[in-house]
């Protein structure tokens, strides 16, 4: 008679299967596997090992579990959704943990989880904002209107966004504003 492997038997078979992912996502300099490819990818052995991944939200966490089909063995992640994120960029936000919770269990690795590459992404622009001041208010129409008279500090759009969340929260929608307005001043990125 055939043992029945535990579930962390069974997602160490995974592990070791030789399953590799592809950056095949852009965004903001960096390139990270998609919730898709990661689930396109583990779905057959996930099946094959009696495994299946349900993802919920319960109490404003998004919670990923992976139970054992075969002995109702479980395993869990949850992270806990912003409470400041506009309705309009909750599916990101959801979609986002519901893939970090997978890789993390299935103890998957990939590039976006570089911190240095994203602290060096960063821009100083002490000129305009302080670095001390943790911004408290989202940054508005005014806002933009007052901070365009500094853009021509920065060398890019995106240097441009960074130096207003020195000051602002910035929403997706203002940062293609600052974007836009950086551009419409006939500033140009240097090559």
């Amino acid at each position: 008679m055939e043992k029945i492997r535990n579930i962390y038997e069974k997602l160490h078979s995974i592990k070791w299967a030789g399953i590799k992912l592809q950056r095949d996502t852009k965004a903001f300099n960096y390139k990270y596997a998609t919730l898709s490819q990661i689930q396109e990818k583990f779905w057959e052995a996930l099946q094959e090992q009696n495994l299946v991944v349900i993802h919920s939200i319960i109490e404003w966490c998004v919670k990923t579990e992976i139970v054992d089909v075969e002995t109702k063995e479980s395993i869990s992640s949850q992270i806990e959704m912003s409470v400041w994120v506009k309705p309009q960029d909750k599916w990101s936000e959801i979609t986002y943990y519901r893939r970090y919770n997978l890789l993390s269990l299935l103890d998957l690795e990939v590039e976006d989880d570089d911190w240095k590459k994203a602290q060096d992404s960063k821009v100083e622009t002490k000129e305009y904002a302080s670095k001390e001041n943790e911004p408290t208010e989202w940054m508005s129409d005014d806002n933009l209107k007052a901070f365009i008279p500094f853009l021509n500090k920065f060398s890019s759009e995106k240097e441009a966004v960074a130096g207003a969340r020195k000051k602002y929260k910035v929403s997706r929608e203002m940062a293609g504003k600052i974007e836009d307005s950086w551009s419409d001043l006939g500033l140009s990125s240097e090559a």
